[in-house]
């Protein structure tokens, strides 16, 4: 949608443009290096962090698709006067200017991150389960069939992976590398302390800030500094991340999920009739309203 308001609003302005698409799909209408060469500038659209190494040196003017899609023609104008000449190291920084004006954006663009990373997971899961219950619905509880390895592949490995994926890659788009090892020990410890999804998403921001703060505030000698993103960084994140969701948040949140699942699990009972309740009243005083 994005790259057609771009296509469309470009016709407009008698401009030639090639939109490159990023997705789960891999990279569509790819950007030649010749066609890099001969652009005056170009509009990078994204939630999320992306490589544009291959446009170093070339202006670049960032934004978000929601942006593109609301303001298309003010995003092309802002594009060719603001446009700033990009430098692979600065990347970063100028996706975090664009992204956390406020908090909200930037919780958006991590989550945005760590569900793309897990929706391939999901859907592989699902799928493997589905095909197991084509051998009967009870097929999978007799050991050594097909039905019982699908089963296995999807439930007991692929979604079993599911929540520590989630923490994992919410801590990579907040700190890189150096955040995916806590993140993905801060996953397991959810799953092992019954804290669920949302523990798994605590866990998840809690380590990547903490790398992250590790990385930008833990100066080494030049000697051990490549030991820092493999091995101190990713070792004391880890250890905090670990202690805190084991002593302080575990419990809670597993307190908290647990309610939750048995108030879902009684809503077609007792909750079922107060919310039948709630919303007939509620069709009462629209129709009072209304006549």
């Amino acid at each position: 949608m994005a790259a057609e308001a771009l296509e469309i609003e470009a016709k407009k302005h008698s401009w030639q443009i090639k939109v490159e698409t990023r997705g789960s799909v891999g990279t569509g209408n790819e950007i030649s290096s010749a066609e890099i060469n001969d652009a005056d500038f170009f509009i990078a659209a994204t939630d999320i962090e992306v490589d544009l190494t291959k446009f170093a040196g070339k202006r670049i003017y960032h934004t978000s698709i929601s942006a593109v899609l609301k303001r298309t023609a003010q995003e092309m104008d802002n594009a060719l006067t603001k446009a700033e000449y990009y430098q692979p190291h600065k990347v970063k920084n100028s996706l975090d200017k664009l992204t956390e004006k406020t908090a909200t954006q930037g919780v958006y663009r991590h989550l945005l991150t760590c569900v793309s990373y897990m929706l391939p997971m999901v859907v592989t899961g699902g799928l493997c389960i589905a095909l197991s219950f084509m051998f009967g619905f009870d097929a999978a509880e007799q050991p050594g069939t097909l039905a019982a390895a699908l089963m296995q592949i999807g439930k007991h490995a692929a979604l079993a992976l599911m929540v520590p994926i989630l923490s994992g890659y919410i801590a990579y788009s907040i700190a890189d590398r150096t955040g995916l090892t806590p993140g993905l020990v801060g996953g397991m410890l959810a799953v092992s302390t019954n804290a669920g999804f949302l523990g798994a998403i605590i866990a998840g921001f809690l380590a990547g800030y903490v790398a992250k703060l590790l990385n930008q505030h833990f100066p080494l000698p030049k000697s051990m500094a490549s030991l820092k993103p493999i091995l101190i960084v990713p070792l004391f994140a880890t250890l905090i991340t670990g202690l805190v969701m084991i002593y302080i948040i575990g419990n809670p949140v597993s307190w908290v999920m647990t309610a939750l699942t048995k108030w879902l699990t009684n809503i077609g009972t007792t909750n079922a009739v107060i919310l039948g309740i709630y919303f007939r009243c509620d069709d009462v005083y629209r129709y009072r309203r209304t006549s």
